[in-house]
C-alpha cells in the first residue's frame, strides 16, 4: 500500500538563524555598563528594563534638544521672511523650504551640543525617528491650506507641529512635550484667527525658547536618575 504522506519543506536553518538573529540585534538591550549588568537583571521585569531604557535615551538624546533648537532657528528666519513685503505665496515657500531643513540644522546643533541624533545603540531611536515623521502625515492638509487659504498656512503648520509633540512625552518621560502638544495647536489656532502670520511666527519661537529652558530642567534630572540607576547597578554586582 502507497504512503502517500509526504514531508512539508522545511525552512533552511541558517535562514532561521538569520532571521532570529536580526530580531534580536534589533531588541537588544544596551546599556552603557558591562555584560554583567545584562546578566543580572534578567530576572527583572520588562517594565522595569522598557524604563531604563527609555531614561537612558532621554539622557543620551537630550530628550531631543537639537531639534527644539534647529526649530527656534527656522521659525525665526520664517518671522523674519513675514515681516518683509515679500508677496505672501514667497513668503510660504520661505516656511516650507525652512521645515525642509529642520533635519540638516537638527544635526549641526546636535554636534554643538555633544549628541549623535542618530545613535542606534538604544532600540528607542527607531521609534523617536517614526514620531518624528509622523508630521508629514500632516503635510497634505498644510499644503491644501497654502493653496486655499494662503493667509491661514503658516496657522496649519504650526498646529501640526505643536500636534506631533505628543509621542515625546512617552518617549522621554517629559511632561514638558504633554502640555506643549496642548497648548501650542490651541495658542496657534487663536493667533491664526485673530493676528497675522508674523504673530504666529514669533509665538513659535517663544514656545520654543521655553521648551529648550524646561528640557535642559528635565535633562538634569534625567542625568542624575540615569546615574542612581548605574550606581544600584554596580552594587548589586559587587554583592554578587
Amino acid at each position: 500500500m502507497c504512503d502517500h504522506s509526504f514531508d512539508l519543506p522545511s525552512i533552511p536553518e541558517s535562514i532561521i538563524h538569520l532571521f532570529w538573529k536580526n530580531i534580536e540585534e534589533s531588541a537588544e538591550i544596551k546599556y552603557n555598563y558591562t555584560r554583567e549588568v545584562i546578566h543580572m537583571t534578567e530576572n527583572i521585569s520588562k517594565g522595569q528594563v522598557l524604563r531604563e531604557l527609555k531614561i537612558e535615551f532621554a539622557v543620551k538624546q537630550k530628550k531631543g534638544l537639537p531639534f527644539i533648537m534647529a526649530s527656534a532657528v527656522l521659525w525665526t528666519i520664517m518671522f523674519i521672511a513675514f515681516l518683509t513685503d515679500l508677496n505672501l505665496y514667497y513668503k510660504n515657500i520661505i516656511a516650507m523650504c525652512c521645515s525642509c531643513l529642520l533635519m540638516p540644522v537638527g544635526m549641526l546643533c546636535g554636534k554643538i551640543i555633544n549628541v549623535n541624533i542618530f545613535s542606534k545603540e538604544n532600540p528607542l531611536n527607531g521609534l523617536s525617528v517614526v514620531a518624528a515623521l509622523n508630521q508629514l502625515l500632516y503635510l497634505p492638509i498644510v499644503l491644501w491650506v497654502m493653496y486655499a487659504v494662503p493667509e491661514k498656512m503658516i496657522m496649519a503648520y504650526a498646529i501640526a507641529v505643536g500636534a506631533h509633540f505628543l509621542p515625546y512625552y512617552w518617549i522621554y518621560f517629559s511632561p514638558t512635550y504633554f502640555y506643549a502638544s496642548i497648548v501650542i495647536p490651541i495658542v496657534s489656532l487663536i493667533l491664526g484667527i485673530y493676528s497675522g502670520q508674523a504673530i504666529v511666527c514669533i509665538a513659535f519661537v517663544a514656545f520654543d525658547i521655553l521648551i529648550c529652558i524646561l528640557l535642559t530642567l528635565e535633562n538634569k534630572q534625567a542625568g542624575r536618575l540615569s546615574e542612581e540607576i548605574e550606581k544600584t547597578e554596580a552594587l548589586a554586582i559587587l554583592k554578587e
